[in-house]
């Protein structure tokens, strides 16, 4: 079977929403205005990462030529719609601000979208799915609570004059971040768990640490001033405490919380980025992605086209 490709997922969800979906027109709107975002659907960059374009990917690996590709596109898409719900909880919870969208809504505006984002999801995969229903909505709730687990105590996983270690970072982020990849490799394949879940614990974990190496230098995000206990944060402290008696962590407490562009805070990145903690992140990160694509390898021996495939795609 060929892959089932953006463009078919986007005409579904486009013409989904505009004629099937029973939510105010108004929480539509907005809907298909936050998968326009980076990252989503609808983005006109089609070489960023999409949820439901790499649910389509996973899904080549089980599924064959006698297979409805309206099932792949119709899964795809309430992929699209259950990742969004779970991005703009994540914001609210985060207090981010870097969204255009999101900055100009209410709480109660934004959550409430969030929830009809989800709720729509959940319709598409009720509704499209001929069998095993009960365990594909098993899959996607346990894991979604393991996500609501590693976002909670993501919450508190902030550097103080207590320094967390990498050991508690990979406890968060296999929560966190790993459960929505195992939801979407599981989902796709609900008879193969036992191999998927290995494999997207460490393709969760390779984006994590390839977005927080991002993350921590740019003028959008707010780890720094909310002191975020991110890999590459850890490590330089680290560095910090061991070369210049912590000279990072008295410059951290002198930051406040709208020093976004501050001599101060540009003095912080540069020294995060010449202690080598970046680097580090990235290279980590490429360590998990080699090890998830040969786990691939050895499970779908016959299938290394599709390997392949899901290998550019991750890493372009």
């Amino acid at each position: 079977m060929n892959i089932v490709g953006r463009s078919e997922i986007k005409t579904f969800l486009q013409n989904h929403l505009s004629t099937n979906c029973m939510l105010e027109q108004e929480i539509i709107q907005y809907i298909f205005h936050m998968l326009h975002r980076k990252g989503k659907i609808f983005n006109n960059d089609g070489t960023y990462f999409s949820w439901g374009e790499f649910y389509a990917y996973v899904s080549s690996f089980h599924f064959d030529e006698d297979t409805c590709s309206q099932s792949v596109i119709t899964h795809a898409a309430a992929i699209e719609l259950l990742i969004l719900a779970t991005d703009i909880f994540d914001e609210i919870s985060d207090h981010d601000q870097s969204d255009e969208i999101i900055s100009q809504l209410s709480i109660g505006e934004a959550v409430t979208i969030a929830n009809a984002s989800m709720m729509e999801a959940f319709r598409l995969i009720l509704h499209n799915s001929k069998t095993d229903v009960y365990e594909k909505f098993a899959i996607i709730i346990y894991e979604l609570q393991n996500a609501c687990n590693g976002q909670w105590r993501d919450l508190h996983f902030v550097i103080s004059e207590h320094v967390p270690t990498e050991d508690d970072y990979f406890r968060i982020i296999k929560q966190k971040s790993s459960s929505l990849v195992k939801l979407v490799c599981e989902l796709s394949d609900i008879h193969n768990q036992n191999i998927w879940g290995p494999i997207a614990t460490d393709i969760g974990i390779a984006g994590q640490l390839k977005n927080d190496a991002k993350d921590i230098l740019s003028d959008y995000k707010s780890d720094l001033t909310n002191k975020k206990a991110t890999l590459p944060f850890i490590k330089a402290v680290e560095y910090s405490i061991e070369k210049d008696n912590g000279w990072l962590l008295k410059k951290l407490h002198q930051l406040k919380a709208n020093d976004h562009n501050s001599l101060l805070m540009q003095e912080i990145k540069n020294y995060i980025r010449k202690t080598g903690a970046i680097d580090y992140c990235f290279i980590l990160s490429k360590v998990y992605m080699n090890k998830a694509v040969d786990q691939l390898t050895a499970h779908f021996p016959e299938k290394q086209v599709q390997v392949n495939r899901l290998k550019s795609y991750l890493e372009s």
